[in-house]
């Protein structure tokens, strides 16, 4: 049985549906991502989710009890909001303890789930501290703490890490990962940062306008894009349009690519294609087997680890290319004639146009 069910959720304010029919099915024990940009509805499924926001039509279940009109504090839910939310006058252990008290614990069983969420996110003896007294870091792990310590069955992250900074907020995800796998508690993540949903989750859901346009695992999303909308959110890709032409796309200007999904779609069929910056190599000759094209690089920028060179295709398409600094190719210059090769394998193709 599902631990955590959406069926088909929706949320009207007015005439404008910001979720359109959600249905999502999430197991036990597992991290799901609602991945999208601004105002795609991700948050406010997650109030749904947590009770501080009423659906206007569908149910939710947790474990199969269905919660969608119960209060917040009813349904057994943790809740680790962006700001941390903390209480300032109030010690760690009083902040972790909050909830406890509310549902009535007290005495040595409070003391000692009080010490074990602390221990679970690596702050014991912090308890006598204030939040003014931590790190970012550390009061964003007292805010897991308190969600844990009431044994939630399900645990909801509204981009719990977009306050940090870059380091700290690696450091983070690989902390919020390995508490997730320890603790075994089926996991609502929302974020807007691809890298953490990828990273952290057995599936990502993403969205676009109160749709989902695909659930899968991280792997399928960025491999294997549904739609057009996630080729061109998940990465960074560079699309290009053409048209099937012998098995093959014409770009026009002479440039062919070859691609393993072209002869599916049918001969003349309309296509977008999208290629990953990372899926393309160059090199001053053509490959032997002629799946190569030419093109110019118009500039090179040095970014640490990689070098990005933007490159025309004859004289309409320009594709951004991303190479290892330290790689053959690094040391090209701007003005170099050269030649792209990508795998018919890593070329997404999709079928543009009406009906596709």
């Amino acid at each position: 049985m599902s631990n955590l069910s959406l069926r088909h959720l929706v949320k009207r304010y007015g005439t404008v549906s910001v979720v359109k029919n959600v249905s999502l099915e999430i197991a036990e024990g597992e991290f799901v991502s609602l991945l999208g940009p601004s105002g795609c509805g991700k948050t406010t499924i997650l109030r749904m989710v947590a009770g501080l926001i009423e659906p206007s039509d569908g149910t939710i279940t947790v474990g199969g009890r269905d919660i969608t009109r119960l209060p917040p504090n009813k349904r057994n839910v943790g809740l680790v909001f962006q700001s941390y939310a903390l209480f300032p006058h109030m010690t760690v252990f009083e902040n972790v303890a909050f909830g406890l008290r509310r549902k009535g614990e007290s005495g040595d069983g409070l003391v000692a789930r009080v010490n074990e969420a602390l221990s679970m996110v690596r702050l014991d003896g912090y308890g006598e501290r204030y939040p003014r007294q931590l790190s970012g870091g550390q009061q964003q792990r007292v805010a897991m703490a308190r969600a844990i310590a009431p044994r939630p069955s399900v645990l909801l992250f509204d981009e719990p890490l977009s306050n940090l900074d870059a380091k700290l907020r690696d450091e983070m995800q690989i902390e919020l990962k390995r508490l997730q796998r320890e603790l075994k508690i089926t996991t609502l993540f929302v974020t807007h940062d691809q890298a953490e949903a990828l990273s952290l989750s057995d599936r990502v859901c993403v969205m676009h306008d109160g749709v989902i346009q695909q659930f899968a695992a991280p792997e399928e999303i960025y491999h294997r894009p549904a739609t057009s909308f996630v080729a061109s959110f998940i990465g960074k890709p560079n699309h290009l349009a053409g048209t099937v032409k012998d098995g093959a796309v014409d770009l026009g200007d002479g440039l062919v690519l070859q691609s393993t999904g072209a002869a599916a779609l049918g001969e003349g069929a309309p296509v977008d294609i999208f290629i990953r910056q990372e899926a393309v190599t160059l090199s001053a000759s053509a490959s032997d087997d002629g799946a190569s094209v030419p093109g110019t690089i118009v500039l090179r920028s040095f970014s640490g680890a990689q070098v990005q060179y933007v490159v025309r295709l004859g004289e309409r398409f320009e594709v951004v290319v991303e190479m290892a600094s330290s790689g053959e190719g690094a040391n090209l210059a701007q003005g170099d004639e050269v030649f792209l090769t990508i795998r018919p394998q890593d070329i997404i193709i999709l079928g543009s146009g009406p009906g596709a």
